[in-house]
């Protein structure tokens, strides 16, 4: 797979001007197959199999998940290529020039796209590896050798942003649209564990978040799906309707299915196997102990900044980044006169969603639209130049800060930049370079 990137020159290290590395991550690519030993995804080295079928995305009567959002992805890496060293910035100041009247200030942007332009149809059919450049996690190529998913080819990039963006087929009618997708806080995940441990699963407070939990499916609630992914979590195991941990729905250690500084010294794989108490691969809410580097991190202030603290500080800058961007998107179709009655930031599905989890960058995750809604299909299809428009200025605001917005439309965007400083671990590095593993 090609990965376009746009990377300015050793010599910007020395200019005044700051510069900021993004990864467009368009969803999905590949395709579906009931072959799962051979075309799965979520490959576990503890089993030596893919835990999960490929995840092609969604399709509504001929449109594409995969294709609109890496068309819309291109069009966001062509804006962001202006902002480079060797960029035509003017021309970026000419795109910025529709949403404010005040010159911004000057940054640079490093960009990297996460996948390329998924296969034609008829090559879905080869012997090969059709789904290897989309897997979101680390696989085995076809001579056994492990190879880098999208996450850890996000992560070597060090990005300090990721945008990744999705579609629908269909939401309940209570997600009137855009909307974010967010990873729930480690604090909020560990009150559930907690009352796992006590099998008190009951009603609590959780200052209405579980009104946004993504729910699998109707036959359950979102308070079971709650359970659900905090047994998984932190155990790798689902829960049974009684929300006892569950032995046949196990989806593995996420952390340690791609290659980052928190995945786990080798040969953990066999105490995993022995599922070993007082360890981290302990398949009892009892036993299972919190030990290892991930677990560290996950309990640092660093994940409170991009996640929150609690069920009422909830979000983080995650959060934030996620929902001024979908602002924009609206801003700029709204400065073209398309506007929709109900087209608000709709509330979030909150879940454990693999890249918000497994990235130490901002997160901003959006579902762009449904394809089942007339107006959302119009949009993606006919104004791919608008949402691109306002997916790179809600970028280049998260960095640098925007003011002196033109017109007056609703939900308009703060044009704050996220205080990134605040990442800082030393004057020379930062909690977005040591993801990689290849810092200390």
């Amino acid at each position: 797979m090609v990965l376009l990137a746009f990377i300015p020159s050793a010599k910007v290290e020395q200019a005044d001007v700051p510069v900021f590395r993004v990864v467009i991550d368009p969803g999905h690519g590949g395709f579906f197959s009931r072959d799962k030993k051979k075309h799965g995804d979520k490959y576990d080295s503890v089993r030596g199999e893919y835990l999960e079928y490929f995840a092609e995305g969604a399709n509504f009567k001929g449109l594409y998940e995969h294709e609109v959002v890496y068309s819309i992805a291109l069009k966001v890496m062509e804006r962001l290529a202006l902002c480079s060293i060797d960029g035509d910035f003017d021309e970026f100041n000419d795109i910025l020039s529709r949403f404010t009247s005040k010159s911004p200030g000057r940054i640079f942007i490093e960009t990297m796209i996460s996948r390329g332009e998924s296969l034609p149809e008829k090559e879905k059919e080869s012997s090969g590896d059709v789904n290897g450049p989309y897997r979101l996690y680390d696989y085995p190529d076809e001579e056994g050798n492990m190879t880098m998913g999208r996450i850890s080819k996000i992560n070597s990039f060090k990005p300090h942003l990721v945008v990744s963006l999705h579609l629908a087929e269909t939401a309940p009618p209570d997600y009137l649209g855009m909307n974010g997708i967010i990873v729930p806080p480690y604090n909020v995940l560990k009150y559930g564990f907690k009352k796992l441990k006590k099998g008190k699963t009951g009603k609590f407070n959780d200052s209405g978040r579980l009104n946004s939990w993504f729910q699998e499916s109707g036959r359950r609630s979102k308070r079971f799906y709650y359970f659900k992914d905090v047994s998984q979590y932190f155990t790798g195991y689902g829960i049974t309707a009684k929300y006892r941990l569950d032995y046949d729905d196990y989806k593995g250690f996420k952390y340690n299915m791609v290659t980052w500084c928190y995945r786990d010294d080798p040969g953990w794989e066999e105490k995993a196997k022995q599922l070993m108490a007082g360890t981290p691969y302990s398949a009892n809410y009892q036993t299972f102990s919190e030990d290892g580097r991930f677990w560290e991190r996950e309990k640092s202030v660093y994940e409170e900044y991009r996640r929150g603290r609690s069920f009422k500080d909830f979000g983080g800058d995650n959060y934030y980044a996620t929902y001024e961007i979908l602002r924009y998107v609206l801003y700029s179709l709204g400065l073209e006169g398309v506007e929709g009655k109900t087209k608000i930031p709709g509330k979030p599905f909150i879940s454990t969603w693999s890249v918000p989890l497994l990235v130490n960058a901002v997160s901003a995750y959006i579902e762009l639209g449904y394809f089942d809604r007339k107006w959302d299909r119009d949009v993606l299809i006919n104004r791919q130049e608008e949402i691109a428009d306002g997916i790179a200025v809600g970028i280049y605001s998260l960095l640098a800060g925007l003011q002196d917005f033109k017109g007056n439309f609703r939900n308009m965007p703060s044009g704050k930049c996220i205080d990134l400083k605040k990442y800082d671990i030393t004057n020379e590095k930062s909690y977005f370079d040591i993801v990689a593993g290849d810092e200390k």
